[in-house]
């Protein structure tokens, strides 16, 4: 009687482990997103002041962001004409 009960502990502790397991992921991955989000807006932040400042600094024009040029070390925006 006690092998009947012990392998049928084993059994519901398998399904009870992949029912959390299925509960779990999907919050872990939106975890995961959320954080990565929250990094890049983050990232978005520190170089858009420093834009704005004048402060980001640059030793080619590949250093600098889309629309702007490295200028005596400094990413400046690029003139229209």
């Amino acid at each position: 009687m006690e092998v009947v009960f012990s392998k049928a502990g084993k059994a519901v502790g398998a399904v009870l482990l992949a029912l959390l397991a299925g509960i779990s992921l999907p919050l872990l991955i939106w975890a995961a997103i959320i954080h990565c989000f929250r990094q890049i807006y983050l990232e978005w932040r520190t170089v858009r002041a420093g834009l704005w400042a004048g402060n980001l600094a640059c030793n080619l024009s590949t250093d600098c962001p889309p629309g702007y040029q490295c200028v005596d070390g400094r990413c400046q925006p690029v003139a229209t004409r």
